[in-house]
């Protein structure tokens, strides 16, 4: 009777490598998410192939806008530290809001599922809990809405003024 070969349980050095290298890659945001820096703003630029117009304020706070071929816009507001403090939205599909809300992700997706326990039809969501502000509806091919940072607002920005 032939015994079947027996491997080693114990995971080869350059697969385990690999694995790290992949798990590290998974967590870098690609998108420039709220409390994130400036510099992915270029990257979403560069990732989605559109256009970026930049806008600056005598504050050194500015708003990139990032237009893509369909019409859609993501507007990302910068304060004078570069820190992304808003990002609005109007695109044709629904904003993957785990990237764009980052860590704040997690603090949407509670008040999000509070909102749904109540009846009725659900086309848009307001949550203010904390320091974050998220305001989001839509219908199919039609998603607008906007996220903040209470803590990151510049004092010359009036939370009316993001869109």
């Amino acid at each position: 009777m032939n015994a079947a070969p027996q491997f080693a349980s114990r995971p080869r050095p350059i697969v385990a490598g690999f694995v790290a290298i992949g798990l590290a890659l998974a967590v870098v945001p690609s998108w420039a998410v709220l409390g994130g820096d400036v510099g992915s703003v270029q990257t979403d630029q560069s990732r989605m192939r559109a256009l970026r117009t930049v806008t600056r304020a005598p504050s050194g706070a500015s708003v990139h806008e990032i237009r893509l071929a369909d019409g859609s816009s993501i507007r990302q507001s910068v304060n004078a530290r570069g820190i992304v403090y808003a990002v609005a939205w109007s695109t044709r599909l629904k904003p993957d809001f785990a990237q764009m809300l980052g860590r704040y992700a997690v603090e949407f997706d509670a008040g999000v599922a509070d909102k749904a326990r109540a009846q009725g039809l659900k086309r848009s969501a307001t949550i203010d809990h904390d320091d974050l502000v998220v305001q989001s509806g839509g219908r199919l091919n039609a998603f607008v809405g906007r996220a903040w940072l209470k803590s990151q607002l510049p004092p010359d920005v009036n939370p009316d003024e993001i869109r």
